[in-house]
């Protein structure tokens, strides 16, 4: 493991109080996180949070507090020569929320994504594929 990558997601409620879910396949392989994705070069955390909001789901955030950051070692399932460092913030909708979502966390079958509102008491029961979520929401459940 010789090389490092920063990702940055963020906990979008809405006014039900439903956190939103991202239930994606990337290059074949199915994924549960929450909306985000990597900083890239020359580009601030925050900054990164909010460009990957807008592509993903055409929506305008403004970025609240450091909910949680890994500050133990975790590798790239992608690529096992990375290191990565991932950040969530806790973040809100500027405007009016108008994407599509869907009533369950199902993988398409396909490459593309799946938003998905999540009640509280269900998120810590969502299949995130990862550990660094399942970590992360517990931080969030306990500042809520």
């Amino acid at each position: 493991m010789s090389k490092r990558t920063v990702r940055v997601y963020g906990f979008l409620e809405d006014a039900q109080g439903r956190v939103l879910v991202s239930a994606e396949r990337f290059r074949g392989k199915p994924l549960v996180k929450y909306p985000g994705g990597g900083v890239e070069w020359g580009e601030g955390i925050r900054e990164a949070l909010v460009r990957e909001f807008q592509e993903e789901l055409q929506l305008d955030i403004a970025v609240g507090e450091l909910v949680f950051f890994n500050e133990f070692p975790v590798i790239s399932a992608f690529d096992p020569d990375y290191q990565v460092f991932s950040f969530f913030y806790r973040v809100s909708a500027v405007g009016p929320i108008a994407f599509a979502t869907h009533s369950a966390v199902a993988v398409p079958d396909e490459d593309g994504e799946r938003a998905v509102w999540v009640s509280k008491a269900e998120l810590a029961h969502v299949p995130f594929t990862y550990p660094i979520e399942q970590e992360a929401t517990k931080a969030f459940l306990l500042r809520t």
